[in-house]
């Protein structure tokens, strides 16, 4: 009995180290996970145009200046006429409608865009003068540069032909009066991509400051020069004043700077109406008072007045002292 127990208390002391034995320790947590690191994407200017461009500043209505502000009419049907052509030359990608429409304006409304050439041209030679021709180039091209500008080409171009179509459809008559309406309609495109990439320029800036430590990024760049301004509208040749008011049309003629009135001998005197004029013949006449040594109307001479004579002194009258009663 006592050899069985110690036997099987040995057993158990065996079993308990075989069982240690093979026994082996939890593996060890595994390791937290990094952060998920979240990409930052740089803006990019907008379709596809360059860094570090420069746009124009606004002007007071809050819109990019350009050289299409505040032109005349006939400045502004030429405007159109360019953009239409830069259309003509640029659009062929979309289709060939723009270039067929292009001819065909030439063809139906030739002697309106010449004769609005002409009014142009002439607006920079009263301007201008002898470097008229100089000036008109200098504008001609920023105008077709502007229309040019390679990001808003595929913009442009539908509205060209949407504006062209326009142009056929309405009489040569009313062009110079849509002038002004479709040149805005034609430069709108242009106002979107420069609002778009102003945008683009402050996402840049604030990018650079969260995110750009290390890296060196133009976010204003400096804004394009202002355009040349057109020349107001140059009265036509043969062009006199019209008046504006009877006293203009009455005024005296301008080479008389001393206003003396120029009159013939004789000036045939209106009747007054009712009594006022009975005493007073149809056929009076008034005869012109003679010039004067200066130049200036002279007046019926003044009645004679007396004067009194100054020639002796002043007299003084004394006044008695009043008496005091003592």
């Amino acid at each position: 009995m006592f050899v069985s127990r110690r036997l099987s208390g040995r057993i158990s002391l065996v079993s308990l180290a075989v069982l240690a034995a093979c026994s082996t320790p939890p593996p060890p947590p595994p390791p937290t996970p990094p952060p998920v690191v979240v990409p930052t994407v740089r803006p990019v200017p907008p379709d596809n145009a360059a860094e570090g461009m420069s746009i124009p500043t606004k002007d007071e209505d809050g819109k990019y200046l350009t050289a299409n502000r505040g032109v005349t009419s006939n400045t502004a049907l030429w405007h159109v006429r360019m953009a239409l052509n830069v259309a003509a030359l640029n659009c062929d990608k979309y289709g060939a409608t723009a270039r067929n429409q292009y001819n065909q304006l030439l063809a139906v409304h030739g002697p309106v865009l010449k004769a609005a050439n002409a009014a142009v041209d002439r607006n920079y030679k009263v301007a201008y003068g002898n470097a008229a021709i100089g000036s008109r180039e200098r504008l001609n091209t920023v105008v077709y540069n502007f229309f040019a500008l390679p990001p808003v080409i595929k913009h442009f171009c539908p509205v060209a032909v949407a504006v062209g179509a326009k142009m056929l459809s309405t009489p040569s008559s009313q062009l110079l009066l849509m002038a002004p309406e479709w040149l805005e309609e034609l430069e709108k495109p242009f106002q979107e991509f420069y609002a778009a990439y102003e945008d683009y320029l402050r996402r840049l800036a604030e990018w650079q400051s969260r995110f750009g430590a290390t890296v060196t990024v133009i976010v204003s760049p400096t804004p394009l020069p202002p355009p040349p301004k057109p020349p107001g509208e140059a009265p036509p040749p043969g062009w006199q004043p019209s008046y504006s008011s009877a006293l203009e049309a009455n005024a005296p003629p301008p080479g008389d700077a001393a206003g003396t009135a120029t009159s013939s001998s004789s000036t045939t005197v209106q009747s007054l109406p009712g009594d006022m004029g009975a005493n007073v013949p149809s056929s009076a006449t008034v005869q012109p008072l003679p010039p004067s040594s200066t130049g200036a109307i002279v007046g019926p001479p003044a009645p004679a007045r007396t004067l009194p004579d100054n020639s002796a002194p002043p007299r003084l009258e004394v006044q008695p002292l009043p008496t005091t009663g003592e």
